[in-house]
């Protein structure tokens, strides 16, 4: 079902098929809802300044890259 390419990434994440899918999306999503933020950021500077630098951090920090 899933390429040879496929399965090398899986295996190097660490991750099953469906587990991937999931922190793929909910990655998207996070990244999604940070749009806003930074939109009014560009704006307005004093709102939401450290806003996209936490989420993005949470992000990378929650993936666990070695």
């Amino acid at each position: 079902m899933f390429s040879k390419q496929c399965k090398l990434h899986l295996e190097s994440v660490n991750q099953k098929p469906l587990e991937h899918m999931a922190v793929a999306l909910k990655t998207a999503v996070k990244l999604q809802l940070l749009v806003p933020a930074l939109i009014i950021h560009s704006i307005a500077p004093r709102f939401f300044s450290n806003t996209a630098t936490t989420v993005m951090k949470d992000i990378l920090d929650t993936r666990k890259i070695i």
